[in-house]
């Protein structure tokens, strides 16, 4: 009898073990990891369909309505990045559409970029993703028409990287959450995400978060909202659909704004690679292009063209000028005007005088004290005169750097900018590489007349 028990007992003792190891098998397998290698050398096709609606804040003029869609589908390959965090984030991209229409008021128009630059290098930083082609320089328009929230690189870094149930939470790296909504700066916020559900071998997560910081100068609050949904075999995160709603103060060079941003994401393994297939082109897109191919073009109605670095942003442009202002850290350091100017005869300009006179009339009861004017030598064969002015802007002691720039043919254009005394040497001789960089175009046809 007794040895009866015993067996009894030791069965029952196999029967809890074996239950526990299932129950314990059952557990495991409801946990799931959520990240994307970061030596992943796939190529994948990503489509993104962005609707932008809202109103601009102007500090003197009246609110007006935007609307802006935007296509953009490009392939894109994962690089390495050069450090840690945001800066580990890097792709290489080529893109085959790429096009938006904007409506500001009654104003419309359409922005593309050309085929001759849709190669373009993905680099992560905390305040967004860096963008810069590798065949030539973007304008400010193109940039912006690329840049996009919840960009394909920075929505990788929501990514967890370890096991999850479904339901559990995690708050995203801060660094993470500013360069998924491309802030300069935070104050404060939190993005969460949750494993919300897994079927069919499709994970999908929510996520919900709120910063307050400052873009381009102006105090900026960010709320964002939806979902991704993550490929558990094939380990990427295949779709995206994103709210963005900003509410963004009138700053020194953009203007006040509230809007809603949604953002449709399909991403897949491509099917043909395109020229992302071409060794030479990741290597290129590998290295750190510097800085010199990561400044703007500006390329006016009178086909006057400039180079600037991007701390730099065009604010205002007409048929005879266009105004540029400089920021650094957020904080507004100095404005520059370039002007068109009529042409003179072949080998000929505006005399020194008349333009020492013309600044002179300009500047008015400003006006203090004026340096003796150069001529800066050009290796294109430009005639460039300079002259430094000093002043004041009520009680503000102001500095103005004025050029007069000609070409052979006669063209001209003049440059003026102007700081705080007190900021100067923070301009750092960016004039001298800006007024260096002007190109005059062909003579603009002259337009035909309104009947």
């Amino acid at each position: 009898m007794m040895a009866t028990l015993q067996i009894v007992r030791s069965n029952c003792s196999v029967l809890v073990f074996l239950t526990v190891i299932t129950a314990n098998a059952c557990f495991a397998a409801d946990k799931y990891k959520l990240e994307e290698p970061v030596d992943d050398a796939r190529i994948f096709g990503v489509g993104t369909r962005v609707d932008i609606k809202g109103v601009l804040h102007f500090p003197k003029s009246p609110d007006l309505r935007q609307t802006v869609s935007a296509a953009l589908s490009y392939r894109e390959r994962r690089l390495l990045g050069p450090s840690d965090e945001a800066e580990s984030m890097r792709s290489v991209r080529e893109y085959e559409t790429a096009t938006a229409d904007i409506q500001v008021g009654e104003s419309k128009s359409t922005t593309r970029l050309p085929d001759s630059l849709k190669l373009i290098v993905a680099q992560g930083r905390t305040e967004g993703v860096e963008l810069y082609s590798l065949s030539g320089l973007l304008t400010g328009d193109e940039l912006n028409l690329i840049r996009s929230p919840a960009d394909s690189l920075a929505l990788i870094s929501l990514l967890p990287g370890k096991e999850l149930s479904v339901g559990e939470t995690w708050t995203v790296s801060g660094w993470a959450f500013q360069m998924l909504t491309s802030l300069d700066a935070v104050v404060k916020g939190e993005l969460v995400c949750t494993l919300a559900s897994v079927e069919k071998g499709i994970a999908k997560i929510t996520m919900a978060g709120d910063l307050e910081g400052a873009t381009v100068g102006s105090l900026t609050e960010v709320k964002v909202s939806g979902f991704f949904l993550y490929n558990l075999e094939g380990k990427y995160i295949s779709d995206t659909d994103f709210v963005q709603t900003e509410t963004r103060t009138v700053g020194p060079v953009s203007p006040g704004l509230d809007i809603t941003a949604r953002i449709r994401l399909l991403r897949q393994p491509a099917k043909v690679p395109g020229r992302l297939a071409d060794a030479k082109i990741i290597d290129n897109a590998a290295n750190d292009a510097g800085d010199a191919a990561k400044s703007l073009r500006f390329e006016s109605p009178w086909n006057i063209s400039i180079q600037h670095g991007r701390q730099w942003h065009e604010c205002t442009i007409d048929e005879k000028m266009a105004i540029f202002r400089m920021l650094d850290d957020g904080n507004f350091i100095a404005e520059c005007s370039l002007t068109h100017i009529s042409p003179a005869k072949p080998g000929e300009h505006l005399s020194e005088q008349v333009f020492l006179s013309d600044i002179r009339r300009s500047l008015g009861d400003q006006f203090r004290t004026m340096s003796k004017g150069d001529i800066i030598p050009a290796s294109d064969r430009k005639f460039i005169y300079q002259v430094t002015a000093e002043g004041v802007d009520g009680e503000r002691p102001v500095t103005w750097v004025f050029y007069l720039v000609a070409d052979p043919s006669g063209r001209q254009a003049s440059l003026k900018f102007e700081v705080d005394t007190a900021s100067y040497d923070k301009l750092a001789k960016q004039d001298r590489e800006l007024v260096n960089s002007l190109k005059f175009g062909p003579t603009p046809a002259p337009r035909a007349a309104i009947k």
